[in-house]
């Protein structure tokens, strides 16, 4: 797969990378191509450790057997060079199941140790209850048309649960920013039962040791084009989500510009304990307003 063009510094990382543990194997690029065996040869070596080829996961995994490698740095240095457009299905394809996707971004976070997340109208993966999850899966049909079953929706949401100890592990900074849209907007089959639950779990998530959660209210004017969400992982790759997939960024000029936004965001947030009083005001007007 020949390597996109927002991807070159990544992927110049990832075989720079590549090349040394060859070099310290004790290994010219002709041997490691004969030991890889079918399927190999010198260019392509040669194309990977310059940065004109994406390798795959699974010849990543043979690169670092053939050369005594530790595997899970080097999967996750081709996770950041992976910078392209990505269709959920394929996505989901190339992961082999919904579940073991959610493990490919599951490892992809344990490798990071700053995650930041903008999500103008929707709960962030790392927040959502159970609940809050479910009904956003109920009945939706862009699910059941991949085939997706009742069953596959519980294990996600197990998956998705299992994601978010990292919230509770220490040496990491973790922020997420949300719209005031985002604690009030319901789609799916969510409730206004699930949302103010979600919301009681904000709130105790805006004062978590070591995380960072901020609410930009309406009446804020908001430095960020609410258009889309993104994350970021490391200051070296954003991940802008889209309806049908997401595209990933990693030339650094444009992910400087994510990082002052995420910035921004924060200073005109309210956060800590005011967000958390923020989210529990509203779930109290909905309470309200559901005739409660």
């Amino acid at each position: 797969m020949d390597s996109p063009t927002s991807s070159s510094q990544a992927l110049g990382l990832l075989g720079a990378r590549l090349r040394a543990v060859r070099e310290q194997a004790g290994m010219s690029g002709i041997e490691l191509a004969k030991k890889l065996g079918a399927g190999w040869w010198q260019p392509k070596v040669s194309k990977i450790e310059t940065g004109r080829q994406l390798p795959t996961d699974a010849e990543i995994s043979a690169w670092a057997e053939a050369t005594g490698a530790d595997l899970a740095p080097l999967l996750a240095l081709r996770d950041k060079a992976a910078a392209q457009y990505g269709a959920w299905r394929d996505r989901v394809a190339d992961a082999g199941s919904p579940t073991a996707l959610q493990s490919e971004i599951g490892a992809l976070e344990t490798a990071c140790v700053f995650l930041a997340e903008y999500q103008p109208a929707m709960v962030p993966g790392r927040l959502q209850t159970p609940a809050y999850i479910q009904g956003m899966a109920d009945g939706d049909k862009f699910l059941a048309e991949h085939g997706i079953t009742p069953e596959d929706v519980g294990r996600i949401i197990a998956a998705k649960v299992r994601r978010q100890s990292i919230l509770y592990e220490p040496g990491r900074r973790i922020i997420h920013v949300v719209g005031e849209a985002a604690l009030r907007t319901r789609f799916g089959r969510i409730g206004v039962g699930t949302l103010r639950a979600q919301l009681a779990h904000l709130a105790e998530m805006a004062t978590l040791p070591g995380h960072e959660f901020g609410v930009v209210p309406f009446g804020v004017a908001s430095p960020v084009n609410p258009g889309s969400g993104f994350g970021m992982y490391d200051r070296d790759l954003v991940v802008v989500e889209t309806v049908a997939g997401d595209i990933r960024l990693t030339e650094p000029e444009v992910v400087a510009h994510f990082s002052y936004w995420i910035d921004e965001l924060l200073d005109v947030a309210l956060t800590g304990s005011d967000a958390a009083a923020f989210c529990l005001q509203i779930a109290d007007e909905l309470a309200q307003s559901d005739g409660d």
